[in-house]
């Protein structure tokens, strides 16, 4: 069986059934249309999958994915307590967590794997979509491309919603086009479900809808059909539904202050979305070039992708002073869209070929792409493969080391930007005894948040103990204490002597020893 016959297009017969014009296709012919979609997307998603499962587990855990066991392992009640004061609007995440970690437990590639199907899923889902929207070579070409991403590999490989975020939004824009091909209010419903799914894993996701709202104005400009308003309603409907976890996210957004929309954060941007400056050059480059070449003859699908790239990250920036959400984890959703374009460049040089009597197999143009998104994003895949994350402690080795050389009886303290680490150090060493912190007065689980809650009074918190670990960021020129209370500080320096014991990357580890006293 030749490339074309494995991966044409759908019979006419399953398109007029799909616009409602006959009522059932013919058996064979609808096992014939499974088949092919079933064809279409195995490969994206093996590549994607595959490239996420690999060492899952060997890159070391950031304060984000710590962040996410702590909370997804903690009981209902405190779990509700700790969604009251911050991380309301991941909720439905951490949920979905809490039960897959009852189930398959809490190592490191248990705790990606979700996101790693979620990504297998993606890519599956852009094929589906580039073929609705161009063909099936330039959908097989946009899965592979976006499997192939540095982006994918990291983000599949990471325990936090972006993934799924990803996903949801090409499925809500999947199910955009199907609502459109039969506008009935069961699949307008369909679509509200998945847009509502979207908020629901990362409320940044909604923004899709203004790529939505674009495409619909445009789509109903031009075939003037009313059901298309329908859109109105299952958009409300998505809006009103996500609209209490919005606002109990903005009564929260304290805590993504620290978020900057400066020249640094708008230039690095599209290296920081595609994972490395060369794939972002390709891809953007193959995306610019495709806009121009089909913007005559595909102007419907190039207005649609190119709203869903670009306004998301456009209005997170415009509205940046009141929402503080211009990062870039915020806007992986837009990928697909940018994959999409790159693979529609492929989708116009074949028709041009064609009109020459040239013939690519379909397969073998779809391979020639996902290699060069491989070969120029080597840098970007070893990058999303480091341990640890570029520019986080490595907090795995640093609590490898002091579990092994800690003594019952020991303390352990934190100090500055690593007091983050308490949180780490209680997953590296859920298995084992960590020495007891001995400055906390109230733990996080009473707080309802991230953050313990030290003594006021060292001293007698300490106690006796004789020796504490102190964990503390990693720049030399820095006191170890740097960031501590002032009196904490104090009364360490009187009462211990503070030597080096190992430095690893960001984090250093001191040993304070109690001095004798007379």
């Amino acid at each position: 069986m030749t490339d074309a016959q494995v991966l044409s297009p759908p019979s006419p017969h399953i398109v007029a059934q799909r616009r409602g014009t006959v009522h059932q296709a013919e058996p064979g012919a609808r096992r014939w249309s499974m088949t092919s979609t079933v064809l279409l997307v195995l490969p994206p998603a093996l590549l994607a999958l595959t490239m996420s499962v690999a060492g899952i587990g060997s890159r070391s855990m950031w304060n984000d994915e710590y962040a996410t066991w702590y909370a997804s392992t903690l009981g209902f009640r405190d779990l509700a307590k700790l969604l009251n004061n911050v991380d309301a609007v991941v909720a439905p995440y951490y949920l979905v967590l809490h039960v897959w970690i009852d189930v398959f437990g809490d190592t490191e590639a248990s705790l990606r794997m979700p996101s790693a199907l979620a990504m297998a899923a993606t890519a599956a889902l852009t094929a589906s979509l580039g073929r609705r929207l161009f063909d099936t070579g330039t959908g097989l070409a946009a899965g592979l491309i976006m499997a192939a991403l540095p982006t994918a590999t990291r983000y599949g490989q990471e325990a936090r919603p972006y993934a799924f975020a990803i996903g949801l939004a090409t499925l809500a824009t999947l199910l955009l086009l199907r609502a459109m091909e039969r506008p009935t209010w069961r699949r307008w419903y369909w679509y509200s479900g998945g847009v509502i799914l979207a908020g629901l894993v990362h409320i940044v996701t909604l923004t899709v809808l203004l790529a939505h709202a674009v495409f619909m104005w445009r789509a109903f400009r031009v075939s003037g059909d009313l059901r298309l308003l329908r859109w109105i309603a299952g958009a409300f409907l998505a809006v009103t539904a996500a609209l209490p976890l919005a606002a109990k996210g903005s009564d929260q957004s304290s805590v993504i202050s620290w978020i900057r929309a400066d020249a640094t954060a708008v230039m690095t941007l599209p290296e920081r979305i595609f994972g490395s400056w060369q794939v972002a050059l390709v891809v953007l480059g193959a995306a610019l070039l495709a806009t121009v070449l089909l913007w005559s003859t595909q102007r419907g699908p190039i207005v649609l992708l190119l709203s869903w790239a670009l306004f998301p990250p456009v209005f997170c920036y415009v509205t940046f002073p009141l929402l503080h959400l211009f990062l870039h984890r915020y806007l992986l959703f837009t990928v697909p869209a940018w994959a999409l374009l790159a693979a529609a460049l492929g989708f116009t040089l074949v028709r041009f070929l064609g009109r020459r009597r040239a013939r690519i197999p379909v397969s073998l143009s779809a391979l020639l792409v996902v290699a060069a998104v491989l070969l120029v994003g080597g840098p970007g895949q070893r990058a999303a493969r480091h341990s640890p994350v570029y520019g986080e402690p490595d907090f795995r080795g640093a609590a490898a080391a002091v579990l092994a050389a800690a003594a019952p009886g020991d303390g352990i303290v934190y100090s500055g930007v690593t007091r983050n680490g308490r949180r780490a150090f209680d997953y590296e060493g859920r298995k084992t005894a960590v020495p007891r912190d001995v400055l906390v007065e109230r733990t996080s689980q009473q707080n309802g948040t991230f953050g313990a809650q030290e003594c006021a009074d060292p001293g007698l918190c300490v106690g006796a103990t004789r020796r504490i670990w102190l964990v503390s960021p990693t720049e030399a020129h820095l006191n170890p204490m740097s960031g501590m209370p002032g009196h904490i500080q104090g009364f360490l320096l009187t009462a211990y002597t503070v030597s080096e014991f190992r430095t690893f990357e960001h984090v250093r580890i001191f040993v304070l020893n109690r001095k004798d006293v007379r």
